[in-house]
């Protein structure tokens, strides 16, 4: 023996036990098991040496080549997987293996070679008495049989010279290495290891223990799933479990357990530290099959050899679609996913049933039903674990995460707000109904499945997707605005057409009122139609055929539609062509029975059954592919029936020219109608008249803002409705207390229809329309009181509800608080009636067998019921000092302090057929609701004609309130029938800033005048910041609230009403579409010349900016021309080209005007009065705006004085032209001349228009007469 130090008794103790380990003499042990010395062991004899080597012996790769072997402690319940992991190392120091450097403060190293009966009797009187009682729990715990050790790698287990029969493995504990504080733990430490000490005859019997991580999301209910991934029993699932990763790592860290080691041998060995050492993954695994049996062994090292050849899922590592393209080539569907053959066969029946379901929604968050969870799977649990921190788990070979079934609302929701797809796949059984279903294919003699294993677990199938643009489900529906899915389909233009028009065919779908809107137009080069279309319905989905669109039409798309859009693209193979969407129609809609005699008139073999608008677009080739490929979406999403069948199709003009007021794309921008520059709908005229209290009122305001009414007699049936609210303020509370709590009966119809409506809300539904019926009925009485027709005749039009309300009433019998079934009346479902004719026989049953129990027994027996679920049901419950008396036979199924259930097998028989009785009840009801529902819909017509008075009531009300928030002065709209447009406005304020509380009082109001007897263009000049662009909004607002039929603000209003407004203003690039900011100005331009008619209103801001000054007063005085002599619409012409109002002095149709402001030279200083006055502007202003906007003085001034000097020379220019041309006629004038010279000689011809041809010959005439006038002016002045 080495000799030890002269230190104090506790010290002695220490070494003592430490020699026990490794002080043992070479001489004991057997020559042929004496290790070889290696370069890294410490065989110093010393105890201080002895401990640096337990804290400071660092393995070299030789060492870590021979297997090391780990035990990881099992958790307890509730513990955390990363933090309650033990590792136990068993090696020789001597040998080069891990020492107490690696091993955490709760085990030790053990060398079963270095201890002998004699040592182990000296280490016990040497150490404390509660060192050695812990000892001598461990020594116990750990001894194992000659057979058990012997399976065990030589490696790591040595014997020893035959002195013991048995080998045993003492643990000693160092003081350095565990706290005074932790000792308890020892106790609870060699507990949790007797958990892997059990025979193996044993383990075969016993159920199936699943991991603690996933005991919160694994149903019982299908429980059998998993039986065949776990073949070694319950020591074997535990050995598996204790080797998975953290909950927070992937799957595919595990991929290679020998390149996991291989690196591990490389990385340098951390310091020690008092948290514990992260366990090694495979090591641990290996560590706890040192308590398992040589079969078990067995099976475990085969299934890690397996795992650790080859991944869970390869097909994952390389990504590929169903036609084998990867992500980023051409072509690539994300939806889809290639899975070898060969992987099909290796899956465990709930995994083939995950992937044939995911192979074909691989871009879609899929929600599995589990009993009364919801897990996603593999990447779909990443996901959720990355963007929600979600608890990620291992369920065998898959990453997990589960939600409870009630919150699948909130996270879908939440998903989708990322702009993921969302998939719910629900159990199509419960697993007693599975059961009933094997018994009864047995019972049958049905032809096995070639798949059994399949057949045997819980059947699920997708329910539906979800997405943002087919949202039905009212959780998910956050906005009660519509929420339009498109399909847009783009015609090949013919080589011929160079024009830049393109033929689009549309299909629109709100998919939470089931309705369809189809359109197909011809577009010009600007995709005027495309881009109003897109503005008005503001979709949230857009799908389309790779490769169809245009760039210009996706670049167009792109720049209008709204960020959070979902783009959903189509393969050629997909979505349906002409021929395929025909033949789908007459699969969805079969002839009727008195269809026989339409075949021969339609040439598509289309009947009546076909929704009319579908019929009417049929020669309409993109209408109709657009229309097949929203078919064969909503098929893959599963929502296709259900909406289909609601046959609510309509056609949809999106500019409706000669119905209404039409307003275009860029005039809804520009004005703000719908939304502001910022993409918010702040200061809108959607937010400021829009003051509906009902969804669908809401949603019908925003069409009636987007198309204002035209004819002089509709306008004024709406005044006066709106007059009649205002003057009846008590009316307005009678339609509040009825419409304010109703729910959105819209919507919920079209989910009635769809029979996806809950309990509540159907029986909400019924109320809501039961006081709907009076409600309406009772206004109807007050309003036969009002001055105009238009609210009476508008709620006498409502039907009377009460009959209809009866009929579905009288079918179920009320249900009770808190029951979320619908029970039939006795009589209506025969069915029904007679399964629970049978489930009160069974229960009458029953209830005499308990009668006979207690006689023959002589107990007090009573029956007991779970309050959850029907799985115990009817056990016999015996209580206080009988509850040990219960008969041979009956099995004790639980047990409370004071009473005990048992199970009494001659019930049994007769409890399995309620069970099953039971579960037909279930499917009877289930089925009743559907009957119900599609009685409920046999009349919705009816539901939705008074839903339709309700919201157009709102609507009113909503003007109503808004034309009373105006304040003063505020004024009912005169309006004129006549063949040319004209506004006559006195004190005209900006709806907006009337709003504003800040600006209400301050905001200068003004006159504004075009049309009539007054020229029909305003040119209009003066500085930035002037209130220009205001005014001209403003002008355009109240054209707009004059024609929506409300009171506009102003102190006196008469109009002929206008066809259209037509706007370019703004200076802004189209990065998108490929155009500088003047290339939007010309095609702005350009299209308002092409379409705007005597009775449109244009405006036009500061055109010909862009180019050089030349040129881009060429362009403006060309276009002003235009508009002034031969389009003649209402018009302002604002600009910053003075000579312009020179140039048009003469012609009558052209105003001259300008915002007035008051100029300090001196202090460079502007006071804006925004009031619109006639004259000319005296200047742009510019730097003095310049010097407001806080340019440097210097250079202010410097641009002054070159300002002044070119203002100058180009005045003299100006000035010489005239001169030297006194007497001739200026250009523009001459282009008059020249018109009227081609229509004399026939090389034109006059407008085919009667209106434009007298009005452009009114406009000559005056132009030419007053430049005649300007001539013998100047000649006067030049003689004089």
């Amino acid at each position: 023996m080495p000799p030890q130090s002269s230190k104090g008794a506790p010290e002695k103790m220490k070494q003592k036990s430490l020699m026990s380990f490794f002080g043992k003499a070479a001489g004991n042990q057997d020559a042929n098991a004496k290790p070889k010395p290696t370069p890294n062991a410490k065989t110093t004899a010393t105890p201080k040496s002895s401990r640096r080597a337990v804290r400071e012996n660092i393995p070299s790769e030789d060492a870590l080549s021979s297997p090391i072997k780990d035990v990881q402690t099992p958790l307890a319940k509730g513990s955390s997987q990363s933090s309650g992991i033990v590792s136990a190392t068993y090696t020789r120091s001597s040998e080069g293996g891990s020492s107490a450097h690696e091993t955490p403060p709760t085990s030790d190293p053990i060398d079963v070679d270095m201890i002998s009966d004699g040592d182990e009797l000296d280490v016990a009187q040497s150490s404390a008495s509660k060192a050695a009682n812990s000892r001598q729990k461990r020594k116990k715990v750990v001894e194992d049989s000659d057979e058990e050790l012997g399976s065990n790698d030589a490696s790591a287990y040595k014997r020893t010279s035959g002195k013991s029969k048995k080998a045993r493995m003492a643990a000693v504990f160092s003081d350095e290495d565990v706290d005074e504080d932790e000792a308890p733990k020892l106790n609870s430490f060699a507990k949790r290891l007797t958990r892997y000490q059990k025979s193996p005859a044993k383990s075969k019997s016993r159920g199936r223990r699943p991991n603690d991580d996933d005991d919160d999301f694994i149903v019982p209910d299908d429980i059998d799933e998993d039986d065949e991934e776990e073949p070694m029993g319950r020591s074997s699932s535990r050995a598996s479990s204790s080797s998975r990763p953290s909950s927070r790592l992937s799957a595919y860290s595990r991929s290679s357990g020998v390149s996991d080691i291989d690196s591990d041998a490389d990385e340098p060995k951390p310091k020690k530290s008092s948290a514990r050492p992260p366990p090694k993954k495979e090591g641990s695994s290996k560590g706890a099959s040192s308590f398992l049996t040589a079969a078990e062994q067995r099976a475990l090292k085969q299934k890690d050899e397996k795992k650790s050849t080859e991944d869970p899922f390869g097909f994952l590592v390389d990504v590929r679609d169903k036609d084998g393209v990867r992500p980023g080539e051409p072509g690539y569907d994300p939806r889809t996913l290639y899975i070898p053959p060969k992987a099909w066969k290796d899956f465990t029946p709930f995994e083939k049933q995950f992937w044939e379901i995911k192979q074909n929604h691989f871009d879609t968050i899929l929600f599995f039903q589990k009993g009364k969870f919801l897990e996603l799977y593999e990447e779909d649990a990443r996901i959720g674990h990355r963007e929600f921190d979600l608890k990620l788990t291992q369920r065998v070979k898959m990453s997990m995460v589960g939600v409870p079934e009630m919150s699948f609302n909130f996270w879908a929701a939440k998903f989708l707000a990322k702009g993921y797809k969302v998939g719910r796949v629900d159990q199509a059984e419960t697993a007693l109904g599975a059961e009933m279903r094997l018994a009864a294919d047995k019972k049958s003699k049905k032809a096995p499945a070639a798949d059994k294993a399949k057949d045997k677990i819980v059947r699920r199938e997708l329910n539906k997707v979800y997405t943002n643009g087919t949202l039905v489900d009212a959780e998910l529906l956050t906005d009660e605005q519509a929420g339009h899915c498109v399909s847009i389909r783009e015609e090949e233009a013919s080589e011929n057409d160079k024009d830049g028009k393109q033929t689009f065919g549309i299909c629109v779908l709100d998919s939470a009122t089931s309705e369809f809107n189809l359109s197909a137009f011809e577009d010009d080069i600007c995709r005027t139609k495309l881009e109003t279309m897109m503005r008005q319905l503001r979709p949230k989905e857009i799908i389309f055929t790779k490769g169809n669109l245009s760039v210009s039409t996706t670049r167009l798309l792109k720049a209008v539609l709204p960020g959070n859009c979902l783009w959903t693209t189509l393969r050629d193979c997909e979505g349906f062509k002409y021929n395929d969407t025909i033949k789908e129609l007459k699969k969805l809609y079969p002839k009727d029975e008195d269809d026989e005699d339409e075949m021969v008139d339609n040439p598509h073999g289309l009947t009546k059954s076909v929704p009319d608008p579908i019929r009417r677009m049929l020669p309409h080739l993109g209408a109709i592919e657009a229309l097949g490929a929203m078919i064969w979406y909503l098929h893959t999403l599963n929502i296709d029936k259900d909406i289909l069948s609601m046959k609510n199709f309509n056609i949809y003009d999106p500019m409706k020219r000669g119905q209404g007021l039409v307003l275009d794309g860029q005039t809804l921008a520009h004005i703000e109608v719908l939304q502001n520059s910022e993409g918010t709908e702040e200061g809108t005229l959607l937010k400021l008249l829009g003051r509906c209290i009902t969804p669908s009122g809401k949603r019908l305001f925003r069409i009636w803002l987007c198309m204002p009414l035209r004819e002089v007699a509709d306008i004024n049936a709406r005044l006066d409705a709106v007059q009649d609210l205002l003057a009846h303020p008590t009316f307005e509370s009678d339609f509040t207390s009825i419409a304010k709590g109703l729910p959105d009966l819209e919507r919920v119809v079209s989910r009635i229809h769809a029979k996806n409506c809950k309990v509540k809300d159907f029986l909400k539904v019924l109320t809501a329309f039961k006081n709907l019926s009076k409600g309406l009925a009772a206004l109807a009485d007050t309003a036969d009181s009002f001055s105009s027709k238009s609210i009476p005749g508008l709620l006498r039009t409502a039907p009377d509800l009460s009959p209809n309300l009866k009929h579905i009433r009288a079918m179920f019998k009320p249900p009770e608080d808190g029951s979320d079934e619908l029970v039939p009346e006795d009589g209506k479902d025969e069915v029904y009636d007679n399964i629970m004719q049978e489930i009160n026989d069974l229960e009458e049953e029953l209830n005499n067998e308990l009668k006979r129990l207690r006689k023959s027994t002589g107990l007090d027996l009573s029956y007991w019921h779970s309050a959850q679920g029907t799985k115990e049901i009817y056990l016999v419950q015996l209580q206080g000092k009988q509850r040990d008396k219960a008969p041979k036979g009956w099995t004790l199924s639980g047990s409370t302090k004071n009473a005990k259930r048992y199970i009494v097998p001659e019930l049994q028989g007769t409890i399995r057929k309620l069970k099953e009785a039971r579960e037909n009840r279930n499917t009877a009801i289930k089925e009743f609701k559907g009957r119900l529902f599609a009685e409920f819909d046999q009349d919705r017509g009816v539901w939705l004609r008074a839903i339709r008075v309700l919201s157009e009531l709102d609507c009113l009300f909503s003007l109503a309130k808004a034309s009373s928030a105006l304040g003063e002065p505020a004024c009912r709209p005169e309006l004129v029938e006549g063949d040319e447009a004209f506004v006559d406005f006195e004190e005209l304020r900006h709806p907006a800033l009337c709003a504003s509380g800040s600006l209400k009082q301050d905001f200068i109001p003004n006159d504004v005048k075009l049309g009539g007897n007054m020229g029909r263009i305003a040119l209009l000049t003066g500085p930035n910041m002037g209130g220009k662009s205001t005014a001209m909004r403003m002008t355009a607002a109240g054209i707009i609230m004059a024609q929506l039929g409300m009171l506009v603000p102003a102190k006196k209003a008469r109009l002929c009403p206008v066809d259209a407004i037509l706007t370019r203003m703004g200076a802004y690039d189209n990065m998108f579409s490929n155009a500088s900011t003047f290339k939007v100005e010309l095609d702005e331009c350009c299209k308002i010349l092409r379409d705007a008619t005597p009775k449109s209103f244009v405006i036009l801001d500061e055109l010909g900016r862009g180019t050089s000054t030349y040129d881009g007063m060429a362009i403006a005085g060309a276009v002003l021309h235009e508009l002034a002599t031969h389009t003649l619409s209402l018009s302002f012409f604002a600009t910053h080209y003075g000579s312009l109002t020179d140039d048009f002095a003469y012609h009558p149709n052209i105003r001259n005007m300008h915002m007035k402001t008051l100029v300090d030279d001196e202090k460079r200083e502007l006071v804006f009065l925004y009031k619109l006055v006639e004259g000319v502007a005296s200047s742009s202003f510019g730097t003095h705006v310049a010097n407001l906007a806080g340019v440097p003085l210097e250079v202010v001034e410097r641009a002054e004085v070159v300002s002044r000097d070119f203002a100058k020379h180009f005045k003299e220019k100006i000035e010489g032209k005239k001169n030297k041309a006194s007497g001739r006629l200026p250009l523009v004038a001459q282009a008059d001349f020249a018109y009227l010279y081609k229509l004399a000689t026939g090389a034109i011809e006059m407008p085919q228009d009667g209106v434009r041809r007298r009005e452009v010959l009114k406009v000559l005439k005056g132009a030419v007469s007053g430049c005649l006038k300007e001539c013998d002016a100047a000649v006067a002045a030049t003689a004089a």
